[in-house]
């Protein structure tokens, strides 16, 4: 069982995600944007933060950057999936840039998900 962070500006997509993570034994929280998110990191462990790219006050880019500039973080070095619905190499350049670890396309799709998911917790 891993411990996630699903942050997204959409509840239905945060309560969707939750729902299907914790159908596969994962500890699920989640966060309304990237400020809620880096906050929550301060002060939790997680095994995993599935970051939408685009959210109002500071998007997943800017949220996973400062993740990993803490150095006095026990999470500077979480696994970080950044979801977006643009496929531009540009723009999965920029997830890389910014401290992903992989990144996944919207709409997503639910076996791509699970199968990143586990790809990502199995590499620790």
């Amino acid at each position: 069982m891993a411990r996630i962070l699903v942050i997204d500006d959409e509840a239905s997509i945060c309560d969707l995600l939750k729902e299907i993570l914790a159908g596969h034994g994962h500890q699920v929280e989640t966060a309304a944007d990237g400020r809620e998110a880096v906050q929550l990191v301060r002060k939790n462990p997680y095994d995993l933060l599935i970051l939408d790219r685009n959210m109002p006050h500071m998007t997943g880019l800017e949220a996973a950057r400062m993740i990993r500039a803490d150095t006095t973080s026990a999470n500077r070095n979480v696994k970080i999936l950044i979801c977006t619905s643009a496929s531009f190499p540009r723009e999965v350049d920029e997830a890389f840039d910014a401290g992903a670890n992989d990144y996944l396309l919207k709409p997503i799709n639910l076996k791509t998900l699970m199968r990143k998911v586990e790809s990502l917790l199995v590499v620790k």
